[in-house]
């Protein structure tokens, strides 16, 4: 399937869609740091449409991949457990740095509808 390019109506539409933030991780956005993700993965079928379409940041947009979106909440709900595995975590946890917490399993889209 050859992804369409999404014409810039539409990303400021998409970025609109819950005011300007990330639909998982809450991050503001505007439309050079917007990524529009397929909340039903184009890899996976989903389709090019507003209703699938979905703003996000960067890191959140590079982690979901091709994950559907219970797939997305599964790794993230054992991020934290992972995310301690580096020294460097490990090291600023140690002092005091850092503090780690669990996914709390809500997106930022299903906590504003």
């Amino acid at each position: 399937m050859k992804r369409k390019s999404i014409s810039k109506v539409m990303r400021q539409k998409v970025l609109d869609k819950y005011g300007g933030h990330c639909a998982y991780c809450g991050k503001e956005l505007d439309l050079k740091t917007l990524r529009v993700d397929h909340l039903h993965p184009h890899y996976r079928g989903g389709e090019d449409s507003f209703e699938n379409y979905m703003p996000a940041c960067y890191q959140c947009n590079f982690y979901k991949s091709t994950f559907l979106l219970e797939e997305f909440r599964e790794q993230m709900s054992t991020l934290h457990e992972r995310i301690t595995k580096p020294f460097i975590a490990r090291l600023g946890l140690d002092y005091g740095i850092i503090k780690i917490e669990p996914f709390n399993e809500k997106f930022y889209f299903e906590e504003v509808e």
